[in-house]
């Protein structure tokens, strides 16, 4: 592996090598806390935390990969050292990819009124294009070798996978698609986020003046506003769609996660104000446009970004010194590379646990009642024997 760049001396493979596994261990432990809860428990199944959870199993094969580390190449395995470099190659960049699905979900959520059920049906096909996507070139890179160049798969700088003489193929089936994926998501995110500003602000337009009128409407407790298309009467007895403000509760404490917020009916002296309203306010089919819906998508889908964000910039940049120092590393880059890339896992977990925080407190309590039980009956049995 370093035979090919001379760069890094025997001590600093093993750091590198090191860094990989213990950073590896944690990815797994919390790879392994995501799947056992999501199984075990219906609170963990939010629609959000679906998409980690399938995530999920391909951090713990890249795990497979990272905790391998120089070993492929110590021991001169081909098997190995190919086994490792495809499964790299495949399960690495299909990260990124549940990142976009993240987004996308948040996209149709906003701007095409989707629910839960429908996002749902969606998450086969989610499964086919990340980890489908990334295979066929992973596959393809197993059977490219030359004369000049040798494998395609081989020695690399941290462990095996695109060998240095191919590494052109490193920024254009690796390092290229991912940022291009990066640069989608926050794309989505920046369309997401004035749509939401410029929806906010308009609805703060039409409930404005009602509230300021001698009604003295009082709302209580925590509301959320969604807007939603009914047809109001206009001067000269046309009616046309329009716009309103519709009041939105938090779901009741038996709802279920999926559930979202429970709509209101405005009562009669929320009705009186400067806006001529004769229909009954209805939501759409689907489900009406909700803020905090889509405030909670974007929120932590945000998160999923940023962890992708910190995981891909040490080793594209390191990759990048690489290219402009024909192909000289520094040992800092380097480290840095080992410690985020196998900590994909690791921060999806964290993200995970953020969403499910409230399930992760009953959990515990749950835990404490039982440890808190059973050391009171063994302590009775103690005392009675």
């Amino acid at each position: 592996m370093y035979a090919t760049t001379g760069q890094l001396s025997e001590h600093q493979q093993g750091i590198l090598s090191t860094i990989e596994r213990a950073c590896s261990c944690l990815s797994v432990v919390a790879s392994m806390i995501v799947i056992a809860t999501f199984l075990s428990s219906r609170q963990f199944r939010k629609p959000i935390n679906r998409l980690i959870f399938w995530a999920t199993w391909g951090n713990l094969m890249s795990n497979v990969a990272t905790l391998i580390a120089e070993s492929s190449v110590r021991t001169g395995s081909a098997a190995l050292c190919q086994f490792q470099a495809f499964v790299i190659q495949w399960f690495l960049p299909a990260d990124s990819l549940w990142a976009l699905a993240m987004a996308f979900n948040v996209y149709l959520v906003t701007f095409k009124k989707y629910d839960t059920r429908r996002l749902r049906q969606l998450e086969w096909k989610y499964g086919l294009f990340c980890y489908g996507l990334p295979f066929i070139p992973a596959f393809i890179l197993l059977f490219i070798k030359s004369k000049k160049r040798g494998k395609v798969y081989g020695e690399s700088v941290i462990w095996c996978w695109i060998a240095s003489p191919w590494d052109f193929l490193q920024v254009a089936t690796f390092y290229g698609p991912v940022w291009f994926v990066i640069l989608s998501i926050f794309a989505i995110y920046i369309g997401v986020g004035l749509s939401m500003y410029q929806h906010q602000r308009a609805v703060q337009k039409i409930i404005t003046p009602p509230l300021d009128h001698e009604s003295h409407t009082q709302l209580s407790g925590d509301m959320e506003l969604g807007d939603i298309a009914h047809t109001s009467p206009l001067p000269g007895g046309s009616s046309h769609p329009i716009e309103q403000p519709m009041l939105l509760l938090p779901s009741p404490p038996h709802a279920s996660p999926e559930a979202g917020m429970a709509p209101i009916r405005p009562s009669p002296m929320q009705r009186s104000s400067g806006l001529n309203q004769t229909s009954t306010l209805q939501p759409r089919d689907g489900g009406s446009y909700n803020t905090s819906i889509s405030g909670a998508y974007m929120r932590y889908a945000l998160l999923f970004a940023f962890a992708l964000f910190v995981t891909w910039v040490p080793p594209s940049a390191n990759r990048v010194y690489a290219l402009t120092r024909h192909n000289e590393y520094l040992f800092g880059l380097t480290c840095a590379s080992s410690f985020s890339l196998p900590l994909q896992g690791f921060w999806n977990a964290m993200i995970y646990i953020t969403v499910s925080w409230q399930a992760v407190r009953a959990l515990l309590r749950d835990f404490g009642r039982g440890l808190r039980s059973a050391f009171k009956l063994n302590t009775s049995r103690l005392r009675d024997g």
